[in-house]
């Protein structure tokens, strides 16, 4: 009798375990928070990609020419694209995808990561869009990074030197030699042999130079920086920028926009208190990190450009960011 109470728990246990097992499919075997409307879990975009279901790639934002598409989300496969979203000057428009009927200003599309507007990279033809050359150029955006410009931008390591297009950049330890070289902490600062690196934060503003003197500081706490500034005309700058998933390295590229990268804050507030950041509109904040020791006693340095947007639509340029700020 023992042997038979045996026998049927056992085959009790057998039939619950196939019956729960029938009950896990591809829906409840998801993360909950795949479905969350955050961009978290290491997805790719909100709630796809990652631990989560497949990006569609016809509305994961991004511009894929090698699944045929003709620009972001349109084209090929996903259908045809807006005529002020196609990477044409097509119209009354007076750049690519800007201007005229299409309601928004070549000048706001600097930062968006795409060529076009009245940037180098833009082909108002749409045969050749350069994307090396989005973000830059035109009357509008910041020049493009050149190997002769006396300016540390692209992927140089010091002035016009090191990276995968410029020449290797000397390393005597010279500290006025304005390369980044020896064991300096940046351009011709910091080391054994400079002189200390000087805090600084700078930017534009529609065209207008903001040094950020006052209140300047930086924080780290759990892997996110902080920083924030104020003019002497108390206008505001605040970034909230966690850890890059790759950590903090130099030549990392950090997104600051409502979509695709909601962690990573910016805001600045004008001198009549309007506040403008990236959670609003089509704000989108490129920063560049040029170089970062994320511990206490160490440095980041940075550039950032792009637009921000206030609540009521209204966007302001930003050019020629820059931050080099000891971590205390």
């Amino acid at each position: 009798m023992k042997n038979s109470y045996l026998v049927a728990g056992y085959i009790a246990l057998f039939f619950v375990s196939f019956f729960m097992a029938s009950c896990l499919n591809d829906d409840n075997k998801i993360p909950p928070n795949c479905y969350d409307g955050l961009l978290n879990n290491n997805e790719e975009n909100i709630d796809c990609g990652g631990p989560c279901p497949l990006c569609d790639p016809c509305t994961n934002g991004i511009w894929n020419p090698e699944l045929g598409e003709t620009w972001v989300d349109c084209g090929g496969e996903c259908g045809e694209c807006d005529p002020c979203n196609n990477g044409c000057q097509d119209g009354d428009e007076v750049g690519v995808d800007c201007g005229g009927s299409c309601g928004t200003a070549c000048g706001e599309l600097c930062g968006d990561g795409l060529p076009n507007g009245l940037e180098d990279g833009a082909d108002p033809n749409c045969i050749a869009p350069n994307p090396d050359l989005a973000d830059c150029g035109g009357p509008y955006c910041e020049p493009c990074p050149t190997c002769d410009d006396m300016t540390l931008n692209g992927d140089e390591i010091g002035i016009d030197c090191g990276g995968p297009d410029c020449d290797p950049c000397p390393t005597d330890g010279n500290c006025l030699n304005l390369l980044l070289d020896g064991d300096e902490d940046y351009i011709d600062c910091g080391g054994t042999i400079c002189p200390p690196c000087l805090d600084t934060l700078s930017y534009k503003i529609n065209g207008q130079l903001k040094d950020a003197k006052i209140n300047l500081s930086v924080s780290l706490s759990g892997g996110t920086m902080t920083i924030s500034g104020t003019t002497l005309a108390n206008e505001q700058i605040n970034m909230i920028i966690p850890e890059p998933q790759v950590g903090w390295l130099p030549g990392v590229t950090v997104q600051f926009n409502p979509t695709t990268a909601p962690d990573q804050v910016m805001s600045y507030i004008s001198a009549d208190a309007i506040a403008y950041g990236t959670v609003n509109g089509n704000a989108n904040i490129n920063m560049d990190i040029l170089a970062v020791d994320a511990v206490a006693g160490g440095i980041i340095v940075a550039n950032f450009s792009g637009n921000l947007v206030s609540t009521d639509e209204q966007a302001v340029s930003v050019q020629n960011g820059f931050f080099l700020l000891n971590i205390p």
